[in-house]
């Protein structure tokens, strides 16, 4: 065999052993992106996908701040007042995430847990698009005595809940840590007054091990 022949056999042998590890990649050793249900894949809702804000995250910090206030004594202002009227206003979003969605459902999550204290009666803003509207356009100002008297006028309630949802973001060459912080509010509508107020907070980051 020529020097030729055997350069020819050396190369058909490179090529056979490159293609069998591509096949090995895409077959055998890895698998390929594929949809999955929670119920399917133990723990995959409770697995970190990134440093942006998940349900998780946010339940966690709703759930902190609402036991706060479930032992607090606006709680026990409200039983005195035989269960005066609450509404739950949108949770703002003072973070780059695209959470809008996510917080307004935890409105609904609020008003369960108001209703099951059975402290108050719970007045919806569902059904009240055109104030609901109205308050978030409003939001970018702030809150003042003014208009939290008039919605609560609009409304028929004697107290709002609300909350905002803040971020802190720092990085380290290739590494990233985002702290979130919620909190939640009582409002008086006859005084605008803060009844009470807690912060719960939120760690997500990317490291080195």
């Amino acid at each position: 065999m020529t020097t030729f022949h055997k350069y020819l056999v050396s190369l058909g042998i490179c090529v056979a052993a490159c293609l069998a590890v591509c096949v090995a990649a895409s077959g055998g050793c890895a698998s390929n992106p594929h949809a999955v249900r929670g119920d399917d894949k133990p723990g995959l809702d409770y697995e970190a996908m990134g440093t942006g804000l998940d349900r998780r995250d946010l339940q966690k910090m709703l759930n902190e701040n609402m036991e706060t206030m479930r032992r607090s004594a606006v709680v026990q202002r409200w039983m005195a007042e035989n269960r005066p009227s609450v509404s739950v206003l949108p949770i703002r979003n003072e973070t780059s995430e695209h959470i809008d969605s996510a917080l307004q459902a935890l409105i609904s999550d609020v008003e369960t847990k108001l209703i099951e204290w059975g402290a108050v009666k719970v007045v919806s803003l569902e059904n009240q698009q055109e104030m609901l509207n109205e308050i978030r356009r409003q939001y970018t100002e702030g809150f003042d005595q003014a208009q939290i008297a008039h919605w609560g006028k609009q409304i028929g309630s004697r107290y709002f809940v609300t909350g905002k949802v803040y971020t802190t973001d720092e990085r380290v060459g290739d590494q990233r840590r985002v702290q979130y912080y919620m909190f939640m509010q009582v409002l008086s509508v006859e005084t605008g007054e803060i009844l009470f107020q807690n912060k719960s907070s939120t760690t997500k980051a990317i490291i080195r091990d």
